[in-house]
């Protein structure tokens, strides 16, 4: 009896492992990459509250002087 019916070469693995590899590192990307939305930094210092916005980037607003 015949279990493995594939007669693999080695390109064939090769080629199987490369689109395991790249969906590997897909799913890695999307569920831990960088989110955008939670984490704002524009750069203008403590004095500044920036919120992010669904569609473009954050609105950024001076605190008011103590």
């Amino acid at each position: 009896m015949k279990w493995f019916w594939w007669n693999a070469s080695r390109g064939d693995v090769l080629g199987v492992l490369i689109v395991i590899a790249v969906i590997g590192v897909l799913v890695f990307a999307l569920t831990r990459g960088p989110d955008m939305r939670h984490n704002v930094d524009a750069s203008f210092g403590p004095d500044w509250e920036c919120t992010p916005q669904p569609m473009g980037g954050p609105t950024c607003i001076k605190k008011p002087a103590r």
